[in-house]
């Protein structure tokens, strides 16, 4: 399942995909991967970091933050 959150974009349509932004809060337990596509103020990246077991940077929001877990692209 992908689910995405963005408290500027609360929907995604794009051919057969439909996606609803979802909010941060009820992010967490089963999720395997956080990918990080944009960098807003209004989310917590060292939450983030600490929560996730895998999390991919693309933007370097995490800068500052170490972990075997964290991958910049």
């Amino acid at each position: 399942m992908i689910t995405y959150t963005d408290p500027y974009v609360p929907e995604l349509r794009e051919g057969e995909l439909s996606l609803d932004s979802v909010p941060d809060s009820a992010l967490g337990p089963g999720i395997d991967c956080a990918v990080i596509c944009t960098d807003h103020r209004a989310f917590n990246y060292a939450g983030i970091a600490s929560t996730f077991p895998l999390v991919v940077d693309t933007r370097n929001a995490l800068k500052g933050h170490a972990g075997d877990h964290i991958f910049r692209l």
